[in-house]
């Protein structure tokens, strides 16, 4: 009974800590992960991730339940959220578990730390940060089996952990150092690393060989590479450094997560804290024959699983940020255990000291308990803000003004709500912080266009495509400007450009079409909608463009074919509800037509 409350207490702060956020849009790269990735849409696109693999990290498990996600929530939301959310509580289920295979007196403290801890939220409560959540489970698992293995020897023990890592690694692939941690746990169980540890471990570290492989290539080849990181060995070294006693920080005292942190740490501040990460390990080594060797343990998990993610070896993430709450996520539980041994031990040592009444470990239970609820209300504040793109963003910036993304994002998110002079402030902050970031140009560009300042939008348009010519993105916004002023021939070279570099871009098509049509090109502008509308076919203004293109050519019948398409879309299109009536009206379907022509006026008015 008590271990069925214990459960439903982690259960519940789960639920109640990330309930703020459970109905949240979706996110910066959610759109990429889910909202408009195709490869989700294929009807018998589980196995494709395995064998076709078009992201830019080979994460093949993972994209398939994505896929299994989409059939079954669709691009509702709320079921990614769930999931993570029950994903997470299972994780901390898992780290009680594990803890207790370990011999951890209070093992169910540890999985409730990992439960409320804020360094979680980034990983829980970002759809994109699935690739964690659900990698932590069977690395868990793999850990469970592999200590009950080491305990008795049963070969079918050792094969379920490696079947549990393959699925961790299938998932996400910065778990390859589990090998390692489990030479720091044949060195806990025995106070040495002998040649059966290591053959026990080979197969494991060929598992991690292949796939870490996979993953340079990919981060090297599909992903954003070096972008953004310190352009030396040196410099990625000192921030690494900085970094770790960051995380390490946190993890002992949460109490300012943010999704975007500032560099620092390079040269000698770098230095200076790797001395400090030797001094830390230098005296658990001096104690190892005692509290220190299990301190070890749990610094070994720690260290090691953050060991990828530190910016030696470059990633794209790190253009963004030098480190990030969800890079901490699986680290996260060599923290929680040595949390729940510590305070066992520290309870050992007060009832040796004042004696066994339980009375008399209040006020250690009562701290305990008291940085348990703090962490509850910084991490359910902090899930809060993943409730929307503004949110996340405001946020952001309140925690780093500095942050040039983190107000480019949120200046995105203002001129969506069409708020252009509040999105122009942020805008233009973020290209002072960046120069040189042409997404922050062409969204500047965006913010003045809405004002209607064509000649300024445009001139930032030109800036973006001055430091990246392959920024498909600026040239399909340059060409926007251009059509909309009428300049239709330079109009439809800028969104060529825009298709030789992005040919899957179904508005440019789109737009392509328009400024053919208005030079007369009918047949090429027919073209450009059949493409648009091939790779996008609920595109509704792309629809609506072809009826416009039949009802000039006098196909009525086909007219109002793509109208009815165009609502079936988007069922309160005003431009389509009006040209399918003038389509009926001249066809002399009179009460059709007045119909049509009224929720015209009645979605206009609205």
């Amino acid at each position: 009974m008590r271990t069925l409350l214990r459960v439903g207490v982690i259960l519940g702060l789960c639920a109640w800590i990330y309930s703020p956020c459970i109905r949240g849009a979706w996110l910066w790269d959610d759109g990429l992960e889910i909202a408009r990735n195709e490869a989700l849409r294929e009807p018998g696109g589980w196995w494709r991730p395995f064998v076709h693999p078009q992201g830019m990290d080979y994460f093949p498990l993972k994209s398939s339940l994505q896929w299994l996600e989409w059939h079954l929530w669709g691009a509702d939301p709320v079921g990614y959220h769930a999931v993570n959310v029950l994903l997470h509580a299972l994780s901390a289920l898992l780290v009680w578990r594990l803890l207790r295979l370990l011999g951890v007196r209070f093992a169910c403290l540890g999985g409730l730390l990992f439960a409320v801890h804020p360094l979680c939220v980034e990983s829980v409560a970002w759809i994109s940060e699935f690739k964690n959540t659900v990698s932590l489970p069977p690395l868990l698992l793999a850990a469970g089996a592999y200590v009950r293995f080491d305990a008795e020897r049963r070969p079918r023990a050792r094969i379920a952990a490696l079947l549990w890592f393959a699925a961790a690694l299938a998932c996400k692939t910065s778990v390859v150092m589990f090998p390692a941690v489990l030479l720091v746990f044949a060195w806990w169980r025995r106070g040495r690393i002998g040649p059966g540890d290591l053959r026990d471990a080979a197969p494991f570290f060929a598992a991690s060989a292949a796939i870490g492989a996979a993953t340079v290539w990919f981060q090297s080849t599909r992903a954003i590479g070096i972008a953004g990181t310190p352009a030396g060995l040196a410099g990625r070294i000192g921030q690494a450094g900085w970094s770790l006693l960051a995380y390490a920080r946190q993890a002992a005292w949460p109490s300012d997560p943010a999704p975007i942190y500032p560099a620092a740490g390079r040269g000698l501040p770098g230095v200076l804290a790797w001395l400090v990460v030797a001094a830390a390990l230098a005296l658990l080594w001096a104690f190892r024959k005692g509290w220190g060797r299990h301190a070890l343990l749990a610094a070994g998990w720690f260290l090691l699983n953050l060991a990828p993610v530190l910016g030696v070896i470059p990633m794209a993430y790190l253009r963004i940020s030098p480190r990030a709450d969800h890079f901490a996520y699986v680290s996260l539980v060599g923290w929680a255990g040595l949390a729940a041994a510590a305070y066992g031990a520290a309870l050992g040592a007060w009832h040796r000291r004042f004696g066994p009444r339980a009375v008399l470990g209040l006020p250690l239970a009562a701290g305990v308990a008291a940085a348990a609820c703090a962490m509850v209300l910084v991490s359910r504040g902090y899930a809060a803000a993943f409730r929307g793109e503004k949110a996340l963003w405001t946020f952001a910036v309140e925690r780093d003004p500095g942050a040039w993304l983190a107000r480019n994002n949120l200046g995105k998110a203002l001129l969506e709500e069409r708020r252009p002079a509040e999105a122009e402030a942020q805008l233009r902050a973020a290209t002072a912080l960046e120069p040189d970031s042409p997404e922050a140009h062409a969204n500047l560009g965006n913010c003045l266009a809405e004002e209607g300042r064509a000649s300024e939008a445009r001139r930032e348009y030109a800036e973006a495509l001055r430091i990246d010519p392959g920024f498909a993105g600026g040239h399909y916004d340059l060409g926007l400007s251009l059509l909309k002023s009428g300049l239709l021939a330079q109009a439809s070279e800028e969104f060529r450009a825009a298709l030789r570099l992005d040919p899957a871009h179904a508005q440019a098509h789109n737009n392509l079409g328009l400024a053919l049509a208005g030079l007369g090109r009918a047949s090429e502008a027919l073209g450009e909608y059949r493409l648009a509308l091939g790779l996008d076919p609920g595109l509704a203004e792309a629809r609506l463009n072809l009826g416009n293109l039949f009802f000039r050519q006098g196909r009525m019948e086909d007219a109002v074919r793509e109208y009815r398409e165009a609502l079936r879309s988007e069922p309160d299109y005003a431009g389509a509800h009006y040209n399918l009536g003038q389509a009926l009206e001249a066809l002399g379907r009179g009460d059709e037509a007045r119909a049509e022509l009224e929720r015209a006026r009645g979605t206009a008015n609205h």
